[in-house]
């Protein structure tokens, strides 16, 4: 007679079922081993420690190279590279939101070298590392990231700073200030963020683009765009900004942010308690 599970094992099988595809067998034994927690079990089957995956490193690289091959458009002049059109094919199979995060997270996996193209020594490697050489294995490692990205800030932060990656035009080494505020919009206020720069008091992201547009002319250098992460996350454990001083290494950009937001938005509160001193 099977062992009786509780409604919580039963839930947690189904969903280790759903998200790798194995049997019910395999699926007890991994998440016996990892105390029924469903999460870290599909976490640790795609990291290659579930005990699910293919130990033949050589068929699945093998598999993964056959995959990416079936994407090239000029495979003859350009055998290790997908273009535009493969690679918008080639998401659209994942069922992932070509404007959304989720395709922003693709490319990271991939080390996609632009938007629009995928190198083969990426897409190999980055499937490698998981285990996934199927469409449907890589399908669903997604669909678990998908429910992962919007707790995890560690996830969040890879994804967000490869992103500046994708987001530069060619070899210059800046993005553009209208294509950085399109992706801090799709980073900052997508469901899957772990970071959404907003609250029910403070309105970060419009504010920090309505400061942009109206002070800031120039590119976003690396610097800036990592900076800008850092200091979205401390303005959400501290509304007040008072982790911030003019000693900080900041930007300068995000320094006249600091003091536009106590001028302009909060009535330059600074001064006003500096004169209730005095």
């Amino acid at each position: 007679m099977p062992p009786a599970y509780t409604p919580q094992q039963k839930a947690a099988i189904s969903q280790f079922m759903n998200f790798t595809q194995m049997d019910r067998t395999a699926a007890v034994r991994v998440l016996k081993s990892h105390n029924w927690d469903a999460q870290n079990a599909v976490n640790a089957f795609y990291s290659g420690g579930g005990g699910g995956g293919s130990n033949n490193s050589a068929a699945t690289k093998a598999a993964l190279n056959k995959l990416f091959d079936q994407y090239r458009e000029k495979a003859s002049d350009e055998p290790d590279l997908v273009g535009v059109d493969g690679t918008m094919s080639y998401l659209q199979q994942l069922d992932v939101d070509l404007e959304g995060m989720d395709s922003l997270a693709v490319l990271e996996i991939i080390q996609a070298p632009t938007m629009g193209e995928i190198a083969r020594e990426g897409f190999v490697n980055g499937w490698l590392e998981r285990d996934c050489d199927t469409i449907d294995k890589q399908k669903a490692y997604l669909n678990n990231l998908k429910t992962q990205l919007p707790t995890d800030k560690t996830v969040f932060t890879r994804v967000y700073k490869y992103t500046f990656f994708l987001a530069k035009s060619g070899q210059q080494k800046a993005v553009s200030l209208e294509a950085a505020v399109a992706y801090w919009d799709l980073l900052f206020a997508s469901p899957l963020s772990a970071v959404k720069w907003s609250t029910p008091s403070t309105p970060w992201l419009d504010w920090w683009k309505e400061f942009l547009d109206a002070s800031w002319k120039k590119s976003v250098n690396k610097d800036m765009w990592n900076e800008t992460l850092k200091f979205a996350q401390l303005t959400l454990e501290d509304e007040a900004i008072s982790f911030w001083n003019e000693e900080s290494s900041w930007p300068s950009v995000i320094d006249d942010f600091v003091g536009w937001v106590k001028k302009e938005k909060r009535g330059d509160d600074e001064q006003k308690t500096e004169e209730m001193e005095y």
